[in-house]
């Protein structure tokens, strides 16, 4: 719906004294806005609709927009989520990778004015890296950026015993991106490889990746789509290249690591040479990794009565992620 009949909607309902369809064309208009690029725009539009007498009153009976991002019905038993809060300064990346990721999101923002420009905007993106090297996150970040929900889909769901039960539960998923607008994120994507042999037959599974290629080919939606793999080599090649472009996700560099330790504990302060010596105890831990060791060191000093983050603290802390780490790699 453009803007201009969605403000005769809105003056119309304001005019009836009709409270409850001021409220949805308010909340339109704010879709319509961030569909268009206009984010920052949108999100003080639902900022000022927030702040409505009634809407704080009774949230659960009206046409909310954080409503709207959670699946219900058939849908809740395929994926789950919600809008998010993550933004680019929430995560630490190589530069290339940031670069990248700035470029696809202001792509998605400005989608309607690249299309009159005969191109679009690439939304199909395959994320590659070890376990806790920053996937998820970045999936958060798109999301958050763009003021869209982030629905992951739950492959627990997705995966049907039954024949033929898999292909139409992902055909139920991409029937919803043109309606639902949102990050679509199907996590552990190499699953889909991991089922050869097991619950579901080697026929059964070719059926499922031949769906997916179809899908993915048919779909033109504005919503975007987000798979994770730890293992890019046990995915179909037909399926990689139906991705717009793929990002990759190493282990944290010294420098990423240090940029990592800075953001997590900037409200305790480290003096440089502890920051240097936690650097190196960092060697070969993921980012995840990383940020546990961080809250597990404030965790202690906090259990310990104090206020200052000692150097044995951390020292604890990275001794134990580093043993974590070794468990499980001896445990692959």
């Amino acid at each position: 719906m453009s803007s201009s009949k969605i403000i005769k909607h809105l003056l119309q309902a304001y005019a009836d004294n009709d409270e409850k369809e001021f409220r949805r064309a308010a909340l339109q208009l704010a879709a319509q806005k961030s569909e268009i690029g206009h984010v920052r725009l949108a999100e003080e539009i639902r900022e000022i609709i927030a702040q409505f007498p009634e809407y704080q009153k009774n949230q659960s009976s009206l046409t909310s927009v954080r409503d709207f991002g959670k699946p219900r019905g058939e849908l809740a038993e395929l994926m789950e989520g919600g809008y998010r809060k993550e933004k680019l300064r929430d995560i630490v990346l190589s530069n290339d990778a940031r670069t990248e990721l700035t470029q696809v999101i202001n792509e998605n923002r400005k989608r309607s004015t690249l299309e009159e420009w005969g191109v679009g905007a690439r939304r199909r993106f395959l994320f590659v890296g070890p376990p806790g090297c920053g996937k998820t996150l970045a999936a958060q970040v798109v999301a958050g950026e763009l003021n869209m929900p982030l629905l992951t889909v739950r492959f627990d769901g997705l995966f049907s015993k039954f024949l033929g039960a898999t292909a139409g539960h992902l055909r139920t998923i991409f029937h919803e991106m043109p309606k639902r607008q949102g990050v679509y994120f199907f996590d552990e994507f190499d699953a889909l490889a991991r089922h050869r042999g097991e619950s579901l037959d080697v026929g059964e599974i070719k059926r499922v990746v031949s769906s997916f290629l179809q899908l993915m080919d048919s779909d033109d939606s504005p919503s975007i789509i987000i798979a994770a793999t730890n293992y890019q080599q046990s995915l179909d090649e037909a399926v990689v290249r139906r991705f717009d472009f793929v990002l990759r996700f190493p282990l944290p560099s010294p420098s990423q690591a240090k940029q990592l330790i800075q953001l997590k504990l900037s409200s305790v302060g480290l003096t440089s040479s502890t920051l240097e010596s936690v650097v190196r105890k960092s060697k070969d831990l993921s980012f995840a990794d990383i940020a546990r060791a961080c809250d597990d060191s404030v965790r202690n000093m906090v259990l310990h009565d104090r206020k200052t983050l000692s150097s044995k603290d951390l020292q604890k802390a990275f001794a134990s992620a580093q043993k974590r780490a070794q468990d499980l790699s001896n445990g692959d």
